[in-house]
């Protein structure tokens, strides 16, 4: 009776300890593929505008959809979508955009969409890092140096 007690303690032990060995790895594996989308209002010395930003994270490879509208001068607006090369040291996400395409409706020249959002999302080959942190809720923050820019939410992959 005292050998089946111990036998299975000892069956408990080792299961507990690989599924701590393992929990790890199942989490960056979640981590490795994402889709999430954010919406916010940046607002600038003449002017607001209202963006939204949809990520779809594939490993080494990502897309993002970005739109825009000025508040103050609705008939601007800027809609691309930007397929990028993606390397990850941790959290750090180092980002080149690999091609950038303008959508039909998009009418903001490249020029004045560059004095509102990094280059990144508006030329191809332009570069960005940024931290991205996974929240116990599943969505993420998006960080630029230490400043968290905006809160990405989960959506289904």
């Amino acid at each position: 009776m005292i050998k089946k007690i111990v036998g299975a303690l000892i069956g408990a032990v080792i299961l507990a300890e690989a599924i701590y060995l393992v929990y790890p790895f199942i989490q960056r594996r979640q981590m490795d593929n994402f889709n999430c989308a954010a919406n916010l209002v940046q607002h600038y010395s003449d002017e607001a505008y209202d963006l939204s930003l949809s990520y779809m994270i594939r490993g080494s490879f990502g897309l993002v959809h970005i739109t825009g509208r000025s508040d103050s001068h609705p008939e601007k607006i800027f809609n691309r979508k930007v397929s990028f090369k993606l390397q990850r040291n941790g959290d750090l996400f180092y980002m080149v955009a690999i091609k950038n395409i303008r959508l039909p409706d998009d009418n903001l020249s490249d020029e004045e969409m560059s004095r509102y959002v990094p280059r990144f999302f508006v030329t191809s080959e332009k570069d960005i890092y940024m931290r991205v942190l996974k929240q116990k809720n599943n969505n993420f923050i998006f960080m630029v140096d230490s400043i968290p820019t905006y809160v990405c939410n989960a959506t289904a992959v």
